[in-house]
Parts: structure tokens; sequence; C-alpha cells
């Protein structure tokens, strides 16, 4: 379950970047501190190799960046809030326009363990697949109160 990857301290509930590149960095820097070992230059390269190969906007107003990094010693995932909202690129099958993105949940997985990756996945589009994720997620004033929203939505 997701929460078995976040506390409420791992959301940053306002995001100061306006790019996606920006976000990386800034949502990378707490992984950084949250996954010991984590070589940041090595995750933010696989995670910007990972983007360019395909969009990781798969919802409405929500991105998955993700990647697998030997330096990595657990599955880990934060989570920022843009209200402003971060332009990113569409899916190749969706229209041209550019997916404006508000949550975005960024995760670094250890080789080891590969088959958490589907599973950690799965648990996070099925929380942002519900309705109530959309229209509680950026009302909420809190991390404690995101991270209830989590709970709440979980199978």
């Amino acid at each position: 379950m997701l929460t078995d990857y976040i506390t409420p301290s791992d959301i940053n509930l306002n995001l100061e970047s306006t790019d996606k590149e920006e976000a990386f960095a800034e949502l990378t820097e707490m992984l950084v501190k949250k996954c010991p070992g984590l070589n940041r230059t090595e995750y933010m390269k696989a995670v910007t190799e990972r983007e360019n190969k395909c969009s990781t906007a798969v919802f409405p107003k929500v991105a998955v960046p993700h990647a697998v990094c030997d330096s990595a010693s657990k599955t880990t995932i934060v989570v920022g809030i843009s209200h402003d909202g971060i332009e990113f690129e569409p899916l190749e099958s969706a229209d041209n326009t550019n997916p404006v993105v508000n949550i975005i949940f960024q995760i670094v997985f250890e080789r080891e363990n590969t088959g958490s990756h589907l599973n950690v996945l799965r648990d996070i589009l099925y929380i942002v697949s519900k309705p109530e994720f959309y229209e509680k997620i950026l009302t909420l004033k809190t991390q404690k109160e995101i991270f209830d929203l989590f709970t709440e939505l979980e199978y």
C-alpha cells in the first residue's frame, strides 16, 4: 500500500518549481534525504531519461516520475503538490495538448526488489483513479490531511 512507503513529512504541500525539471530536482532532494546512499546525480539522470522515453503524466493532473537506481537502498516515494500546475509532455496516445500536473508522486526503486515496482504503481493509480481524490486533494491544507486521504482511498 502507498502508505507503507510514505509518511506525512514526505509530502511537499507547495512545490516552488515552475517546470518539470525543477520539480524533479526539488523532489529528488527529498528522496536523497529519505533514502540513505541514493546518488542524486544517478537518480536525476535516470528519472530524466525515463521521462524522455514516455511522459509520466498518466492521469489528469497527476504524474508519477520514477526510476530504478543501483544506489537506492529501498523503494522510496515523495509527493509534491503544485497549486499553479506544471506542464508535462502528453502521452503519445493523448491529444497534443500538454497536460498540467498538480500532484507528483516521485519514486526511486531499488534494483534488488523489482517485483514491488508494479505493485507500487498499481497502488498509486488505484488511489488517483477515484473521483474523491480530485475533489479533495488540492483543498487540503496539511501534510497529515493528504496522508489521511491516501489512507482513506487505499484498498
